[in-house]
C-alpha cells in the first residue's frame, strides 16, 4: 500500500512540474505571438502607405495598434509568471520493502 501511495504522489508531483514548465513557456509565448502579429500588420501598413491606399493603411494601423496593446498588456499581466524562478527538483528513488 505504501508503494502505491508513493508512486501516486510521485506521479502527481511530476505532473505538477510539467504543468509549471508549460505555464511558464506559454506566458512567454503569448506576448511574443501578439508582437509578431503587430509586426505583420506594421509591414502591411507600410505596403498600403506606399501604394497610397488610405483605407487599407487605416485598417492596418488599427490592427497593428490593437496587437501591440495585446502584447503590452499580456506581458504586463504575465510578468509575475515569467519572472518567477522555475522549480527544479530531482526525485530520489527509494526502495520500500
Amino acid at each position: 500500500v505504501e508503494r502505491v501511495h508513493w508512486l501516486r504522489a510521485k506521479a502527481q508531483f511530476e505532473r505538477w512540474l510539467e504543468e509549471q514548465h508549460s505555464i511558464h513557456n506559454e506566458a512567454e509565448w503569448v506576448p511574443a505571438y501578439f508582437h509578431a502579429k503587430a509586426e505583420i500588420w506594421k509591414t502591411l501598413m507600410t505596403i498600403a502607405t506606399q501604394g497610397s491606399l488610405k483605407g487599407h493603411q487605416a485598417y492596418a494601423s488599427y490592427q497593428m495598434h490593437a496587437w501591440e496593446e495585446l502584447s503590452r498588456s499580456s506581458r504586463k499581466a504575465l510578468t509575475p509568471i515569467t519572472d518567477a524562478p522555475l522549480k527544479h527538483c530531482k526525485i530520489k528513488s527509494i526502495h520500500l520493502s
